[in-house]
């Protein structure tokens, strides 16, 4: 069961919440007045009701970010309008603008991993205990040890560092990057598809970035890559950004991963890429096969089951054209509509038959065979 249980900074305040089994109560306080909070826990939503001094609603959460994040709505009594309402858990997880550039934190049971750039990738690991984090960094030239101490509001934390050897220690600070509210990254990531230089140069994440120029909630960052560590650096890229991320690969596929540059790129070296990124709410492959093989679908199962992250794609050769009509309209469902994924992909599939296994008789394109995975509820557990 997700557990709401915490301190958690928001939209509107501090809050605090405790939870029991599935009944949740709390307080935030907003504008320094002290405000109720709550409700109970259905399918991984909190949903629940609010009192102010003047005004009183409802609203619900859904947790993001392996737990130390949601994302939800409300909206007063009376009202038809539903407005947003967000926050992050007190504590170390999350993106920092550092004394060294931007620093994601990934606590995970009390352990805490981090990933900067200085002079190329750079990473630190440790233990925190309450407020402090004592840790371990390892940069490309440099490697030392040093320790931050967070601040009672979990948005800052002061702290120190001194290289392999040395003896003064230098300071390391942080602020929090907060999500900015109603915007959503699109970021597609993708191969080449001409092999000659007298082919032709045609882009699917150029026709995407056209289309979602429309919508000011949404921003497109396209980028290519060439092999692996290309598409690791562009992987790793996408962690520095702090609000949610729909994540397109568009590539040619096989049934055991991603062809590039005569190499084949395993599918679990391409997860391992994804595993410590921010709010990540969709991966989709817009490419052929990944989703045929079921020993590559157990893989995708796994990291789905493991990160609370829906996966889509294809079990079958989809003709380009066809991709690009199915994929236009289940990310514009997604990002234009507010569908969740799941609810896209179902929508999408009526809309357009020729998508699933059936396909349309005398069609004139074959059944693309489109999937998604979605998390099992025994495995939707974050906390």
């Amino acid at each position: 069961m997700s557990n709401f249980s915490g301190e958690w900074q928001t939209t509107f305040g501090h809050m605090n919440l405790t939870q029991e089994g599935t009944r949740v109560r709390g307080v935030y306080w907003y504008m320094s007045i002290e405000c109720l909070i709550e409700g109970k826990v259905a399918r991984g939503k909190l949903v629940f009701t609010y009192q102010e001094p003047t005004v009183r609603g409802e609203g619900w959460f859904e947790l993001t970010r392996r737990g130390h994040a949601f994302s939800g709505t409300f909206r007063p009594e009376g009202a038809d309008r539903w407005e947003p309402w967000e926050g992050e858990r007190i504590g170390f997880d999350g993106l920092w603008n550092s004394s060294f550039g931007l620093l994601r934190l990934v606590e995970q049971e009390g352990r805490v991993q981090g990933f900067y750039e200085v002079g190329g990738a750079a990473t630190l690991a440790g233990r925190h205990k309450g407020s402090r984090l004592d840790f371990n960094y390892r940069e490309p030239t440099a490697r030392g040890n040093g320790r931050f101490e967070l601040a009672k509001d979990g948005l800052s934390f002061q702290g120190e560092w001194k290289p392999q050897g040395a003896e003064s220690w230098r300071p390391w600070a942080g602020i929090r990057v907060r999500p900015q509210h109603n915007l959503t990254w699109l970021v597609v990531l993708e191969a080449p598809w001409q092999r000659l230089l007298s082919d032709r140069e045609y882009s699917f994440g150029n026709m995407l970035r056209e289309f979602f120029a429309r919508l000011t909630q949404v921003q497109v960052r396209h980028r290519f890559f060439s092999n692996e560590a290309g598409l690791r650096k562009c992987c790793r890229d996408v962690m520095y950004l702090a609000e949610p991320v729909v994540l397109v690969v568009a590539t040619h596929g096989r049934p055991e991963g991603i062809p590039a540059d005569g190499q084949m790129i395993p599918l679990g070296s391409l997860l391992d890429s994804l595993r410590y990124l921010g709010d990540l709410r969709l991966l989709h492959f817009s490419a052929c096969l990944l989703m045929q093989a079921s020993e590559g679908v157990a893989a995708l199962q796994s990291f789905v089951d493991g990160a609370g992250v829906p996966i889509s794609g294809y079990r079958t050769s989809v003709d380009w054209a066809e991709s690009a009509i199915i994929e236009f309209a289940y990310l514009d469902l997604i990002l234009a509509r507010g569908l969740t994924p799941a609810a896209a992909a179902e929508q999408m599939l009526k809309l357009l038959p020729f998508a699933g296994d059936k396909g349309l008789m005398e069609g004139a394109y074959h059944p693309a065979g489109f999937s998604i995975l979605k998390p099992h509820p025994a495995h939707k557990v974050l906390t």
